[in-house]
Parts: C-alpha cells; structure tokens; sequence
C-alpha cells in the first residue's frame, strides 16, 4: 500500500509518511490523518444527490485516480468506505482517497511481491468490473467501472446490481 500511494503523489490521495516492520513479524504504515467521515457514512444520511453536488465531490477522486493509472497502479477497491470527506482550514471540502491496500504495481519490476493467486478475486463484489470478478487481470479500467458503479449509487440512491450474496452480484 505504502509503495504504491508513495509513487503517485496526488494531493486527493492519502499520505504514507513512514512504513515497516516490527520485529515480531507485524507491518506498520504511518499515514496523514484525515478529519472527516467516510463517503458510506455521508450517503447513508441522505438521499441522491443531484449530478452537480455528485461530480464536485468525485471531481478529485477522478483526478486521483488518473494519477494513479498514469504511475502505473489500480487501486481495485474503489467504494464509499474508501473515501473520505472533511473540509479544510478554510471551510472548502476536502475529498482524500484511502486504501491502496489491493493496489496492482501494474508495471512492477518485480511482480512476485504483489503478484495475485491466478483465479484470485480481490475487491469488493458490488464495485468490482467483470474482469476482476472472474479473476482475470485487470488495469486501470476496474477503477473506471467502480467508478461508475460509485457515481451511479450516487445519483440513484441504489446499486446497478443487487443480489442475496456475492456470487450472485458477481454473476
């Protein structure tokens, strides 16, 4: 997570400061903390919201995904949990992705570190592009339909899929 939020820089994109391990064994991140609540929260006080207030508030989240596409990483986790929403000094919304933590290096020189299990799926199955479902390798383009996926909730209120379990969101 460290390494690939730490390649992008993207100011709507949470910092990583410092990373390691402890020696017994445990990884430690220290991260930017960021005042706010997470989107999930937000949505689940309100109703839809009209296309303007949608875009102003994923306009960054966009942005940093592009950012992240063009350093060569997809995050593969996009959902509301994922983002928070706080304002800054000056009363100005300040939106900051999270969770980089089922990122792909997409160009990683070396792939083992982060290689995914072939067949594996990693995400979360209400957000997750097709590809990605079935296991097959994904790039940035899962993070253009979660983002979709987000923007529609957004607009709607509900998801575009529904099901009693994963496996049938996910068919």
């Amino acid at each position: 997570e460290a390494r690939a939020v730490n390649k992008i820089d993207h100011s709507a994109i949470v910092d990583i400061f410092a990373f390691g391990q402890l020696p017994d064994g445990r990884h430690y991140h220290i991260m930017e903390y960021v005042e706010g609540e997470t989107l999930a929260h937000v949505m689940g006080r309100r109703g839809p919201y009209d296309i303007g207030e949608a875009l102003d508030l994923l306009r960054p989240i966009a942005r940093a995904l592009d950012a992240a596409a063009a350093a060569g990483i997809a995050h593969r986790d996009l959902k509301p949990q994922n983002i928070i929403v706080g304002h800054d000094e000056e009363g100005e919304m300040k939106v900051k992705l999270l969770d980089f933590g089922v990122a792909k290096l997409l160009d990683d020189t070396d792939p083992r570190e982060h290689e995914t299990a072939k067949g594996l799926t990693l995400g979360t199955p209400s957000y997750m592009a097709p590809e990605q479902c079935t296991g097959a390798p994904v790039d940035h383009r899962a993070d253009i339909y979660a983002f979709g996926v987000l923007l529609f909730r957004m607009l709607t209120g509900t998801m575009p899929f529904t099901g009693p379990n994963a496996f049938v969101i996910m068919a």
